[in-house]
């Protein structure tokens, strides 16, 4: 009996489950169904037509606009931006966790703000520092603002909080300093929370628009996301080419989410939630 209960009720997790994760791919299954359509029957109220496969999206999304170049453009930004992230969110993080001094937790707290604050209040300020420094129009001025993350500096701090300070203390006898204990102890104990970390952090960063689209003018330097409005008009929109460029912009963070989804679950349950 009791078997039979404990098998019910994860068959109706597993039922309740998949009713959720079939409701969330929803418009993902339209996104791809409209961009096999033709623009006239793109609009139509089924979601999942069936009919003939039309490539005129895919056709416009690869060949009249410069589409490997936008990729090449986001590429660049996610990485070096993500790179920038880590290394910051390192250091940070293990001078949160291994050093104690005054103002320590305040300064740590002021770190958690951020990550409440929404990009929105900060837009504004931000982009006219970005003006200040003349880096309007370029690569450092998407960059270089969003360097640290807040979110980067707590989840390697609680990953750095459950290091064993022996290790870091034995370290320091055998001559290691600061940075040789921060690489060598910290930064190598927590690669599987670095590894999810980075590529959360690139995913968000790849797919960044808002802050792109504020600063960069010239068609030639805009990432992937910023490519929908050249199939807008004043009168109409593109639809099958609209969302036939969303869904080559959306399989490189599926193909890289699907090769590290171990990664993401082992780093979760390493980084340690406690303070």
């Amino acid at each position: 009996m009791i078997q039979y209960r404990k098998w019910t009720e994860e068959t109706l997790k597993h039922v309740l489950l998949l009713i959720i994760a079939f409701i969330v791919l929803i418009p993902i299954l339209w996104m791809i169904s409209i961009s096999f359509r033709s623009n006239d029957n793109a609009l139509s109220d089924q979601i999942f037509q069936m009919g003939p496969i039309d490539w005129h999206g895919y056709k416009s999304a690869l060949f009249d606009v410069p589409f490997f170049r936008w990729l090449g453009n986001s590429l660049r930004i996610g990485i070096l931006q993500t790179l920038g992230q880590l290394f910051i969110g390192v250091c940070a993080a293990f001078a949160f966790s291994y050093y104690r001094f005054p103002g320590r937790d305040l300064l740590f707290m002021f770190v958690l703000m951020t990550m409440m604050i929404p990009m929105q209040v900060t837009l504004v300020p931000t982009f006219l520092i970005v003006n200040q420094m003349n880096a309007l129009n370029t690569f450092s001025g998407v960059i270089v603002p969003h360097l640290a993350s807040g979110f980067a500096i707590f989840l390697l701090r609680q990953s750095f909080m459950t290091v064993p300070k022996e290790l870091a203390e034995a370290s320091t006898i055998d001559g290691c300093g600061p940075l040789r204990v921060m690489w060598n102890v910290y930064a190598r104990l927590s690669t599987t929370v670095l590894v999810t970390l980075g590529i959360i952090l690139f995913l968000n960063n790849f797919n960044e628009f808002n802050w792109p689209l504020l600063i960069l003018t010239d068609p030639d330097k805009m990432p992937l996301p910023l490519a929908f409005q050249y199939f807008r008009s004043e009168t109409s929109l593109d639809w099958s080419s609209t969302m036939a460029i969303a869904t080559l912009s959306m399989l490189p963070v599926v193909i890289l989410y699907i090769a590290a989804q171990r990664y993401i679950i082992e780093g979760f349950a390493q980084s340690g939630l406690k303070g």
